[in-house]
Order: structure tokens, then sequence, then C-alpha cells
């Protein structure tokens, strides 16, 4: 099985630069025009399963990926990693309050608690069970999963099999594609963080920034 892993499309939080987590804030204007260009990308292709995560930023994406093509299903398991009281905050409001603990964070997620938010490791087991659903129910064909950075980062790590806390080292864009080709169990990364389809937007120079969700 192929399983294409999408990162949603810019929010508007993306373009204010705001920390989302399990806020939900919708498609830009810029990342709806995004997701007409991954649905481009895909038109010849059929999806025997398209899975969602419930925030409107992915489902949008989702929706405007396979139109009325196939069912979307919902799964609370692909969820932003909770970000507790950064969510809604710019990186600079953060640094503000919580000095550089973000920073440290990104280095060393498993060691730097979210104030509020969700814990990393409890985070990581969240993907796993979620990703590893995913594959034994679709043993076969081609699967959607609409999701948000980090969720996408995580299962990455587990592809590469590299340690959980390295996950920002392998951030995706908005918008972009990953495959991971799943046979009898193993796994192999095919296409990672892939913008090509974007490169015809003329404000790709401005936007083409990868931000925590």
């Amino acid at each position: 099985m192929l399983i294409f892993l999408v990162r949603h499309a810019e929010s508007t939080w993306n373009d204010n630069k705001k920390i989302q987590g399990q806020k939900d804030p919708p498609l830009s204007e810029y990342g709806k025009r995004e997701a007409k260009l991954v649905a481009k990308r895909f038109k010849e292709l059929t999806f025997g399963e398209v899975y969602s995560s419930p925030l409107k930023r992915a489902l949008d994406t989702a929706r405007a990926i396979v139109g009325k093509k196939a069912d979307i299903r919902i799964d609370e398991g692909l969820l932003e990693i909770g970000l507790g009281k950064w969510e809604g905050r710019t990186l600079a409001q953060i640094r503000k309050q919580y000095g550089e603990k973000f920073d440290r964070w990104a280095v060393r997620p498993d060691r730097i608690p979210i104030p509020g938010g969700e814990d990393f490791r409890a985070f990581v087991r969240r993907v796993k069970k979620t990703m590893r659903g995913i594959e034994r129910g679709s043993p076969d064909g081609n699967v959607l999963v609409v999701s948000h950075g980090g969720v996408i980062s995580a299962y990455v790590t587990v592809v590469l099999n590299v340690k959980a806390a390295d996950i920002w080292c392998v951030t995706v864009k908005n918008a972009s594609v990953t495959i991971v080709e799943v046979t009898d169990g193993f796994r192999r990364l095919v296409t990672f963080n892939d913008i090509s389809h974007l490169m015809n937007l003329k404000e790709i120079a401005d936007k083409d920034v990868t931000y925590v969700d």
C-alpha cells in the first residue's frame, strides 16, 4: 500500500505566524489555492481510504482533494499535538512570557513539558497507534491521510527508525506531500515534504516557511 500524507494547507494562523496546536482556525485564501493544487496533483489517483484530522484546516484540505469521490474518515488520533498555553500566540509572545522554553522544546521536546499541553511521549504513542491502525485497515491500494506537521513528522521518525525526540529535524511544509510504502509491515519513505505542485504560486517565495502547527 501507499500512504499519501498531506499536511493541511495554510491556515489563517499560519499566515499570522500563530501557534495552532489543537485550536481550529480555517484555511486562508492562499491555503485554499494550495489545497486546489494538491487536488490537481492527485486527480488521476484513486484512494481506497481517506482519513483526516477533525480540525477544519485539515478536513477542508481533504475535502478539496477528494471532493465527492471518496468518503472521509475523521480520526481524532490525527489531531496535532496539544500545545496548551502556547496556542494562539506568536513565537515572540511565547518567548516574552516563557523565555526560551519554546526554543528548548523545539530541540528536545521529550525533556521540556508544554505548559498545559499534551505530553510529548503520549503524543508519539497516539500517532504510532493511529498510523498502525490505518496500515492494518488498508493493506492494499492508495490511502490518503490529511493531518498536521507534528503528526506527519512523528510518523516519519517511525518510518526512518530514528528517535522520536528528533521529530523537528523532519518538519514538513503546508500542503506538502509525503509518501510511505508499507509492504508486509515494512515501511519505506518514498517521497518527503514535496511541494513541487505549489511552484506556480507567485507568492511561494514569501509563504514557503514552516512553522510548528
